[in-house]
């Protein structure tokens, strides 16, 4: 068992993308909202024009000093017909060790275009198609898809917005890397839960795929500047391909053919009542039946110094398994270009079918380094552990990310 738990962890460390960052909301100082830099009121895929200009400046080396300031001067903007077309993309490559031939490799985990069309005022289209999911297509997740696109309809700022098209719905917290145990089944070690299964890959059991997403309706409120409503209805084609055994051993979807998932999702960003400190707080749920995965988060920042991010997961399948994971993660501003962070993990998983649950740790040291503006270096060193099996692995991880 212990190869298998091996062989999870160094697919795990290979498999991101790249959506959201909340610890840098978190440690700025002019809101705490995902839609103050993302399109997307979760956060993630196309910025807006704040959202670009936020990080444009920010690098280690000033560009004029190589003699590069003129390339950049060219890339002034983001948005074309006075804002009315908003581009962008997000590229990552790293270099981790894979389980034997492979060994250390290189690999194109992302490479999205973004776009966004806003004809008028109240109407909005945007979208994403991640290039890298054909590229690296022997390393694809079940439930995985390559690409988003919805259309928003916003009446008036005061007004809710209804988001209707082909997206991830509002589960948990969306992050940059989707090797967190916050957003995997833990423990797992049987086969028929991971890569599709027309390629030979060894078997993991993510809780949400990478880049997951359905044809579904969302309606959004976030009128006032301290809170944020969300609900929505949902399609299943993509989530019944994730599968969980249950007390007779024999293999079944987490979720029925045919059926709706609902979501909701309610989260206060409070009035600063300390100068500099900044906190965002809620929760999300997904019903289907009886399968659940529910979230409760809270961020606390120092501005432009320190920020802490935690988030506790729980889902269950009625009758074949639990699962209760927990994160914290303290990031620290050296500079606006250098952000070290430490985070901590922990995963449960309990099937009913099973006399004892597994227990999973995971810790990961590293850091964003922003060399240059739009590159972002990010060295890491993580060490996984599952209490079931003995000793623990240790391995380190390259990763460039090339934003606009």
């Amino acid at each position: 068992m212990k190869k298998y738990f091996l062989i999870t962890i160094l697919l795990m460390l290979t498999i991101a993308i790249a959506n959201a960052r909340p610890q840098y909301s978190i440690l700025q100082n002019f809101g705490t909202k995902c839609i103050g830099c993302h399109y997307n009121t979760q956060g993630g895929g196309a910025r807006t024009q704040p959202g670009w200009m936020a990080r444009k400046d920010i690098s280690l080396i000033n560009p004029s000093s190589i003699g590069l300031q003129d390339f950049y001067d060219m890339m002034s903007s983001n948005s074309a017909l006075d804002e009315s077309i908003m581009f962008g993309t997000d590229f990552r490559w790293q270099y981790a060790k894979w389980p034997p031939p492979i060994g250390r490799d290189m690999m194109v985990m992302q490479f999205s275009p973004y776009l966004i069309i806003q004809p008028f005022g109240w109407l909005g289209f945007e979208g994403f198609y991640n290039i890298a999911y054909d590229i690296a297509y022997d390393k694809r997740f079940v439930g995985q898809n390559p690409y988003s696109v919805s259309m928003y309809i916003k009446p008036s700022e005061k007004l809710p917005s209804l988001r209707v098209g082909y997206f991830q719905p509002t589960i948990g917290t969306k992050y940059d890397d989707h090797t967190m145990l916050i957003r995997e089944v833990t423990g797992f070690s049987r086969s028929g839960g991971g890569f599709d299964p027309k390629f030979s890959k060894p078997p993991t059991k993510p809780l949400i795929p990478d880049d997951y997403a359905e044809f579904g309706a969302q309606i959004d409120y976030e009128a006032l500047d301290w809170l944020g409503l969300s609900v929505g209805a949902f399609d299943t084609k993509n989530m019944i391909k994730l599968t969980t055994k249950n007390k007779t051993n024999t293999t079944i979807s987490v979720v029925d053919t045919g059926s709706v998932s609902m979501v909701l999702r309610a989260f206060v960003t409070p009035p600063t009542l300390i100068d500099g400190i900044t906190t965002f707080l809620g929760g999300t749920y997904l019903l289907n039946g009886d399968y659940y995965i529910s979230s409760a988060f809270l961020n606390i920042g120092l501005t432009e110094k320190l920020c802490l991010i935690t988030e506790y997961v729980r889902s269950e399948k009625k009758d074949s398994r639990l699962t209760q994971n927990v994160l914290a993660e303290v990031t620290y501003a050296v500079t606006d270009a250098v952000l070290p962070f430490i985070r901590a993990e922990r995963g449960q998983t309990k099937y009913k079918n099973e006399n004892h649950p597994f227990y999973t740790n995971q810790f990961v040291f590293g850091a964003h380094i922003n060399i240059l503006p739009y590159i972002d270096l990010l060295p890491e060193y993580r060490i996984y552990n599952s209490e079931q099996v003995p000793g623990y692995n240790a391995e380190w991880t390259f990763q460039v990310h090339i934003f606009y």
